[in-house]
């Protein structure tokens, strides 16, 4: 795999990487980070660095960055697969070029696969303040097309995200979605939502980047907005779930997790911000500004592995998203990850959430108003059994779109391309273990795959990185 990102910091790439290592597979990362080894399952995980800056600046230099990854990490991957033929190339975007990088095993036969973390022309064009049309943007769907000509399949992370590609005429019949849904070996079975305590802390977690797109500093201002306001925010008389003012969704008296005076009311709120990106500084200065006490912005990225702890730590998951061109094909892994740990989730109202989950099991906001979060964030409070009931409806949802089945789907394409190969090259190519989830494989290829797990042979995969 190629990408421009560190395997510690990546959680699409660590779920991939591991579900095929643990079924035996072997997994040749060439991405940014440390050199490393990791035995997983029957399978292994090699990381092979390639020094790079991590793309920033204007345009120009982001694309520099992006063009220098590519010439050194096409040089490690011809590398690798001189000294052992790989039998599967995966690069993950951005940019959608990287696919370049594995021209040598394409040419030979070998299959390729662009998974696209996000839509690259949509992301370019927000992020540089392009408009719609412009001719840097239509360049870019040019090197969308030309990449995913050089694929043999394309993946995406949502429907939204493959039907907007497939409409520009990229991937049409060759895509399939796998979702960023967590996977229970790292998060643990979902969990149900809990009681929150009657006393102490309530703490609101973010987790993710701190690219102004992501809205990290419009959680940050609703702060500013929570120790203004004087109650509890919800309509006269009524409460989130529509109850009147003081009762529970069940029509119980309740006085809500923010119980008490008005004046006490924000305090019990502590904000945890922990992501990674330029912005980190200017957002922990803002939150030093409006509420030192209470906002802990992380001095430096938090590693994949740590996640649960912080996700177990909290009551509630925020996603403020901003809503632009690129942003509403997003289905963020966030908002997966509370949901999948029992948190009441309060989301920016965006098209590819809203494709998924709806006002039932999520409370939404106007993306970047502070008011509105503020508003959303105390209705939360003001009711913790409505918020128990949406979030339950929330995981139940979640079920539907479960790691288990984007894993078996995940793991069925690599099959059926590998066996392709097989037929194609007319030799052996290593697959530890036939499943039954892989329901496209033919029978004859299933037959071959069982003959050579009795000899012992591996996959070799290479799996290209890009952030």
């Amino acid at each position: 795999m190629v990408h421009i990102s560190d395997f510690r910091l990546d959680s699409r790439i660590q779920r991939q990487a591991r579900a095929l290592a643990e079924r035996g597979d072997e997994v040749d990362l060439v991405c940014v980070g440390e050199r490393e080894e990791l035995r997983v399952g029957d399978g292994v995980i090699r990381v092979h660095p390639v020094a790079t800056e991590k793309a920033a600046g204007g345009a120009s230099a982001y694309l520099r960055d992006y063009g220098r990854f590519l010439t050194r990490a096409a040089w490690r991957l011809t590398a690798l697969d001189l000294r052992r033929r790989f039998d599967l190339v995966e690069v993950h975007n951005m940019p959608d070029l990287l696919t370049a990088a594995a021209l040598g095993p394409r040419l030979r036969g070998t299959p390729v696969i662009l998974n696209m973390h996000d839509t690259f022309p949509e992301l370019f064009a927000t992020k540089y303040g392009r408009p719609e049309g412009d001719r840097l943007e239509a360049l870019l769907e040019v090197e969308e097309r030309l990449s995913a000509a050089l694929a043999s399949r394309l993946i995406t992370v949502t429907d939204q995200a493959r039907l907007r590609v497939e409409g520009r005429g990229v991937g049409v019949g060759r895509t399939t979605v796998v979702m960023n849904s967590p996977d229970e070996r790292v998060f643990g079975p979902a969990r149900a939502p809990l009681q929150w305590p009657a006393e102490g802390p309530l703490r609101v977690l973010y987790h993710g980047g701190l690219a102004p797109r992501f809205g990290v500093q419009t959680l940050i201002e609703a702060w500013r907005h929570l120790n203004e306001r004087p109650s509890s925010g919800h309509p006269a008389g009524h409460s989130s779930s529509g109850q009147p003012a003081g009762h529970s969704s069940s029509g119980q008296p309740a006085g809500g997790a923010l119980s008490g005076r008005p004046s006490e009311r924000p305090q019990r709120l502590h904000l945890r911000v922990c992501g990674s990106g330029e912005d980190r500084d200017r957002l922990a200065a803002l939150a030093a500004e409006i509420d030192p006490e209470r906002i802990d912005v992380a001095p430096r990225p938090v590693p994949f592995e740590q996640i649960p702890a912080e996700l177990q730590a909290a009551h509630i998951g925020v996603v403020p998203t901003l809503h632009d061109r690129f942003t509403e094909l997003l289905l963020p892994v966030k908002l997966l990850e509370y949901i999948h740990m029992g948190l009441p989730v309060i989301s920016s109202r965006l098209p590819g959430i809203s494709g998924y989950f709806s006002e039932r099991e999520l409370h939404e906001f106007t993306p970047g108003d502070p008011v509105d979060l503020a508003r959303a964030i105390e209705a939360v409070c003001a009711d913790p059994q409505a918020a128990r009931e949406r979030a339950a409806r929330a995981t139940q949802k979640l079920s539907g779109i479960a790691w288990e089945q984007q894993r078996a789907r995940y793991l069925a394409l690599v099959d059926e391309l590998t066996s392709q190969a097989l037929d194609h090259r007319g030799r052996p190519v290593g697959v530890s273990t036939a499943r039954g989830a892989a329901g496209k494989i033919p029978d004859d290829a299933l037959a071959r795959i069982r003959r050579q797990q009795v000899r012992g042979t591996r996959l070799r995969q290479r799996v290209a990185d890009d952030a």
